[in-house]
């Protein structure tokens, strides 16, 4: 047998082992799964250009973004990214400085990824304080083919907080997903968020679906986050999202979520530079309905040659 095609489908197989037990995982979960809490916004310390289209980037999200959103991102395409970051969020009066890195360029089989958060603030319009850290972690395979792809990952998170009169809270969840995409054009993504039930709010069980559509400088994303059981019937967080990016260079984003689990909605925005070296980007959140609720975001990749 030519050697060229025993390696090709040696690495088939190995991709679809991955995607086997991925797919195990997410059905599993997802017939028992429990909610922790209600969808009270998104991932602290994710990425400001995720923040721009509303978080509508299940789908879509590679990089350090992928940690937060669906791990089997990080292997869509091959990259060595360093990330820091900083938000602010007034309802929740927390600042949030984040560093990430993930490299899925030194090995093409195998992506992984680390992203630390430190978190100072307070609940949700309360005066109760909350500080502590976020941790990340994740690997993702699969499969690139000429017209399409397939990729699944699975992402660890370990929250350690300090929140009030509570005293210290810690807890250790995994995220797992899927993603599809062909001819770089259309993506389909799945994802199981905070699989290992918990006892903190912050790392709620959902499951998000996502799907997004490329067209040259065109992204335009949709995201539902389903929550099956806070209420008599399953409702969703609902995120859609267009970005266009000026030759190639400067992003624009505009996005819109309808959160019908705590009935919120936000209009959110952003823009950025990409270079082949360097990107930096600012994103916004506004609740239509509250001044007072609203989150700013600035990031900067470095990408490793």
């Amino acid at each position: 047998m030519n050697p060229s095609i025993a390696a090709y489908k040696q690495q088939l197989h190995q991709s679809c082992q991955v995607l086997r037990t991925a797919s195990i995982i997410l059905v599993l979960t997802f017939t028992t799964v429990a909610v922790a809490g209600p969808v009270t916004g998104r991932e602290e310390g994710a990425s400001a250009n995720s923040l721009g289209v509303a978080d509508s980037v299940r789908s879509s999200a590679s990089g350090p973004a992928a940690l937060y959103f669906n791990p089997a991102g990080m292997h869509q395409f091959m990259s060595y990214a360093v990330e820091t970051g900083y938000t602010y969020s007034q309802s929740l009066d927390a600042h949030v400085a984040s560093v990430g890195i993930v490299d899925s360029a030194t090995n093409g089989s195998i992506a992984a990824g680390i992203a630390y958060n430190y978190i100072h603030g307070s609940e949700y319009f309360s005066d109760v304080d909350r500080t502590g850290h976020n941790v990340r972690f994740g690997l993702a395979s699969g499969y690139r083919g000429q017209d399409w792809s397939i990729h699944a990952g699975v992402g660890g998170r370990y929250l350690d907080l300090n929140i009030g009169p509570s005293g210290n809270a810690s807890a250790f969840t995994l995220d797992a997903g899927l993603l599809f995409t062909y001819k770089g054009m259309f993506r389909l993504g799945a994802v199981g968020h905070n699989l290992i039930e918990t006892e903190l709010s912050e790392a709620r069980r959902t499951m998000g679906l996502g799907t997004s559509f490329y067209y040259e400088s065109l992204l335009i994303g949709f995201d539902a986050v389903l929550d099956f059981e806070t209420k008599a019937a399953t409702e969703a967080q609902l995120n859609a999202g267009i970005e266009y990016a000026i030759g190639g260079r400067v992003p624009l984003r505009v996005g819109f979520q309808y959160d019908q689990v705590v009935g919120r909605q936000y209009v959110t925005g952003g823009i950025g530079y990409i270079s082949r070296i360097v990107a930096a980007d600012f994103g916004f959140a506004q609740n239509v309905e509250n001044k007072s609720d609203n989150i700013f975001s600035i990031n900067i990749r470095v990408f490793v040659p």
